[in-house]
């Protein structure tokens, strides 16, 4: 049996020659005094990363406009889209499909894939597909119809707010040009989570039409500006005021 005594005194020897006396036994039953961190996987690269601090939504929405609005980017033009860090342009090839690839759509403009993380995945296409709608359609129920996963099950006769709740987020506008925009995003269920994000503007002969796949989720402030640099800044168009990421969002899809 270990002598009650002799901790203290070997203690006593080890400080005298200069060295740090030994820790005291833990028992396996005692509790720990704080918390363990959190073990996380390692963030992507910037401010947007899970181990950093996260930025407020305030800010984050702040910082992301600011970013669009950088000469370089506002106002240029979706053909003279440049990738922002992180993404790379896709090179585009037409002609007949390969291998059970599906065909090139035509009117596919540019498509950008984000690689700068293994744990972050994301996919923008930019389409310019023909203006014109119908008369009387809003943009809301054209793009729905025409461009959406479930736009063959809307009715004609169907009122736009019945089909609204497929998507966890709407939103309707003009910009100070007086074109119309509409953006939405839902959570895209399957064997696995995607979330899409996609943007619609009417301008002129061109309705302009944004889509962004993200899988798995990113972080807010990367997603924000990410929607702030293919959405806004290539026609210095002005953000949804209820612009966020889904997180854990759910749609009726």
């Amino acid at each position: 049996m270990r002598s009650p005594f002799l901790l203290p005194v070997l203690s006593l020897l080890l400080i005298a020659c200069g060295a740090a006396p030994p820790a005291a036994p833990v028992e396996p039953s005692a509790p720990q005094d704080r918390p363990r961190a959190a073990v996380r996987p390692p963030g992507c690269r910037g401010s947007g990363s899970p181990v950093a601090p996260s930025m407020p939504a305030d800010a984050a929405r702040q910082r992301a406009a600011a970013a669009a609005r950088a000469p370089d980017r506002w106002g240029k033009g979706y053909r003279a889209l440049k990738p922002p860090p992180g993404f790379h342009a896709v090179p585009i090839t037409r002609g007949a499909a390969e291998d059970g690839e599906l065909e090139t759509p035509a009117d596919l403009v540019a498509r950008f894939e984000y690689d700068d993380h293994e744990y972050i995945s994301a996919v923008v296409q930019v389409f310019d597909h023909r203006a014109p709608r119908p008369e009387g359609q809003s943009l809301f129920r054209h793009a729905a119809r025409s461009f959406d996963a479930n736009g063959e099950d809307i009715p004609d006769d169907a009122e736009d707010d019945s089909f609204v709740n497929w998507f966890d987020r709407v939103a309707e506008f003009q910009d100070e040009k007086g074109r119309s925009i509409v953006e939405w995003a839902y959570v895209e269920k399957g064997c696995e989570r995607a979330e899409l994000y996609e943007r619609f503007i009417e301008d002129g002969e061109h309705l302009w039409h944004v889509s962004m796949e993200v899988m798995p989720t990113a972080p807010e402030e990367d997603l924000l500006l990410w929607m702030a640099l293919f959405f806004d800044a290539p026609l210095a168009g002005p953000a949804p005021a209820n612009r966020r990421g889904l997180g854990e969002g759910k749609t009726t899809r």
